[in-house]
């Protein structure tokens, strides 16, 4: 039986009464309101950033955020991605085709110089939090440091949610990077008050393809050796992502992960 701090109902509950009230009260509207209210928070990045900037990680949530920007994207626009290099096969499959199906003019990926997995496993061991830290800053936030600064991002959209994370429930929709962690840009949340349930039928309702994983059971995707199948309807979302990424989430997301 899932740990009660992991279970889908009590941590979903504990994620809602930690966002702010401005961000909460949005989280109970029809999903048509939320589409209209997310397209005009893109659409206000859009006109008040020189140079705006879009993630893509082949989630549900990253291609959801994607979609409500698309129509908005020039030709320099940059989409960007940190490759892991230990993503799944069928997210780096999924990426190419959602990116031509939408569209997408100015892919960037970024990735670190070398591939450290086995070394940071060897050193501090396979899923403590100690590997987490280190292999995540290295091959993930890193390169994501590199994605805003080679663009000269001044704001980077991504599609984060407020009730999948404890330290996520506390963001606000506009949320600015500052040196000396990060490079200084805005970091813009058209997602943060959806539901799990919102974005499935965002993408039922505009019959967006999803990557193929999430039949296979998992419900949130990370890298191989971090990610695994949840098949538990009573877990949160999360819960195959490694309880050391969940605890050590507040130091990942200082060091800059979304």
């Amino acid at each position: 039986m899932v740990e009660e701090r992991f279970q889908k109902e009590f941590r979903t509950n504990k994620c809602r009464d930690l966002m702010l009230p401005r961000v909460r009260v949005l989280l109970d509207l029809p999903l048509e309101v939320k589409e209209q209210i997310s397209k005009n928070i893109i659409q206000e990045a859009f006109k008040i950033f020189k140079k705006p900037g879009v993630g893509f990680s082949g989630g549900t949530d990253s291609v959801v955020t994607l979609h409500l920007a698309k129509d908005m994207l020039k030709e320099d626009t940059p989409v960007v991605f940190a490759n892991t290099r230990h993503q799944f096969p069928e997210t780096y499959d999924y990426i190419k085709e959602i990116l031509e199906e939408f569209g997408v003019k100015n892919f960037k990926e970024f990735k670190a110089e070398e591939d450290r997995v086995m070394e940071f496993m060897e050193k501090f061991g396979k899923g403590t939090p100690e590997f987490t830290e280190t292999c995540c800053e290295y091959h993930k936030i890193e390169p994501m440091r590199r994605a805003v600064s080679d663009t000269e991002m001044d704001a980077l959209i991504t599609g984060i949610r407020g009730v999948e994370h404890e330290e996520r429930a506390q963001e606000t929709i506009f949320s600015p990077r500052n040196p000396p962690q990060h490079p200084r840009h805005m970091r813009v949340h058209p997602l943060i008050f959806w539901t799990q349930q919102d974005v499935l039928d965002y993408v039922k309702k505009h019959n967006i393809k999803c990557n193929p994983l999430y039949a296979k059971g998992y419900t949130s995707l990370g890298c191989t050796h971090c990610t695994s199948i949840n098949d538990d309807p009573n877990a949160h979302e999360r819960a195959g992502r490694g309880v050391a990424r969940e605890t050590i989430m507040a130091k990942l997301r200082a060091l800059g992960y979304s």
